[in-house]
């Protein structure tokens, strides 16, 4: 027989896994140094505890060497304070008390974590419930109290809710942080949907400027070569001539020729006069455009399409005209594939702004060609796909091509292989076939082999009246 005082608690553990012989490490083993005998008197086993007031419980072991029972201080004055108890167990061999109480040891391995440990001790009977608890090592045995064994669950417990704490403080550090980044996202994105937007009116509104550029490089031309002044030339002489005019346009050679001078003058003045109001017509469309531009990226938000009648060969011609000047200059020859389809319902200057963009595009394409083999084939064409009406405008070119890998980044914003280009025209015209209800796609075989870009925009015919 012997005895072993209260463990003592351990440091607080952080995880409630631990196994039980981290608690034992400072107990010393059971051992036999005071045997106690089954046979024994009871009496004998109550002076061993009234002679240590630490001691907790006895253990009694068995021949083979193992631990047979556990006698504790509180089963002890438990049992023996029933009536006649004491009277008749106090003198009788500490087998007869055990054969009495019936006292279940509880073993349990050192391996076993604290969490199972405790959960066991607690599930026996109520009367039993805290009494010590036997532990197996790898050679040796320990005695330990169930307080202790709860003692140390409170304290991991305790230290896994200082844990979830501290990581409750770092999740929330973590949201603060990550709503501080969210808010200067934000910011940052509507500084960059402002650049966005300004960097689009700057495009497009520069795309039309050219066509304005060719209007005004037309009407100055014609101004330059009039020949109005030729007109002044010819009153002078019938001023000069006007005493006796009849004779001068009789007699006088010059005279003769002055009425069919007059008549063709009047031709050729007809005819200047007619170019230049018809290319301040044109000026004045591409202001108009310029306008509904700089209008649409206003309400770029609200992503707003506004639908009017108008023919597609219409709309095709003037996004060509805008790149009159460079076809010329750059020597770029453009093949017209009209289908006639007549007046539909369509975003004009949506499409304008995509088919000046794409034009644009197709003719840069073409620089690297031969002089004589730079073309470009406008397209028009209707469809139907399930019910619903589509008009497609196909751009075809002869140019540089592009590669495969590069099929999939070239309507990406800043995406571009142009070394003074930005990357914006066709990521803008992108997303302005989408706010059609409508895509803008590309096909090519390859460097060198030239491309085609396809919109698709759906559409409802003009009901003819």
């Amino acid at each position: 027989m012997t005895y072993m005082l209260s463990a003592v608690p351990l440091d607080r553990a952080s995880e409630n896994h631990i196994p039980v012989k981290r608690m034992i490490g400072d107990l010393r083993c059971l051992g036999r140094q005071d045997s106690f005998a089954l046979h024994d008197s009871l009496a004998e086993l109550t002076r061993r505890f009234e002679a240590d007031s630490r001691c907790f419980a006895v253990v009694i072991w068995d021949k083979p060497g193992e631990p047979l029972a556990v006698v504790s201080r509180d089963i002890l004055a438990q049992e023996l304070t029933r009536p006649f108890a004491c009277d008749l167990y106090r003198h009788r061999p500490v087998e007869a008390f055990l054969n009495m109480c019936k006292n279940p040891v509880l073993r349990i391995r050192s391996t076993e974590t604290i969490e199972r440990a405790v959960t066991t001790a607690l599930g026996r009977p109520a009367q039993y419930r805290y009494e010590p608890v036997l532990v197996q090592g790898e050679d040796d045995w320990f005695l330990l109290e169930t307080h202790d064994l709860l003692v140390q669950q409170c304290e991991v417990l305790s230290a896994s809710i200082d844990e979830v704490n501290s990581q409750q403080q770092k999740i929330l550090a973590a949201q603060l942080e990550s709503e501080l980044l969210h808010k200067q996202l934000v910011t940052a994105s509507r500084d960059a949907g402002r650049a966005e937007v300004a960097t689009g009116v700057l495009h497009n509104v520069g795309n039309v400027l050219n066509s304005v550029n060719v209007s005004a490089a037309v009407i100055s031309r014609t101004l330059q070569e009039s020949k109005l002044g030729n007109l002044g030339k010819a009153l002078a002489m019938i001023r000069e001539n006007e005493a006796d005019l009849g004779t001068f346009l009789t007699s006088d050679e010059r005279g003769q020729r002055l009425p069919g001078y007059l008549a063709k003058l009047c031709e050729i003045l007809t005819a200047e006069q007619t170019n230049v109001v018809e290319e301040l017509r044109l000026m004045e469309r591409s202001i108009d455009h310029i306008r509904q531009i700089v209008q649409m990226q206003q309400s770029y938000a609200r992503s707003t399409c506004i639908f009017e009648s108008v023919r597609p060969a219409d709309i095709m011609e003037d996004a060509l005209r805008v790149n009159l000047i460079s076809f010329d200059r750059h020597n770029v020859q453009v093949q017209r594939e009209f289908q006639e389809i007549g007046s539909v319902n369509l975003d004009k200057h949506k499409v304008l702004q995509i088919l000046i963009n794409i034009i644009s595009n197709a003719k840069n394409a073409c620089k690297l060609q031969s002089l004589n083999e730079r073309h470009i084939i406008a397209r028009i064409l209707s469809f139907e796909v399930k019910g619903i009406h589509k008009v497609r405008f196909e751009i075809v070119d002869n140019g540089i091509g592009i590669k495969p890998e590069n099929l999939t980044k070239i309507f990406s914003n800043g995406f571009t292989t142009r070394k003074d280009g930005h990357g914006f025209g066709l990521h803008s015209s992108a997303n302005a076939a989408r706010e059609m209800g409508g895509t803008l796609s590309v096909v090519s075989d390859g460097p060198g082999l030239g491309a085609v870009f396809t919109l698709d925009i759906p559409h409802q015919k003009e009901q003819s009246s």
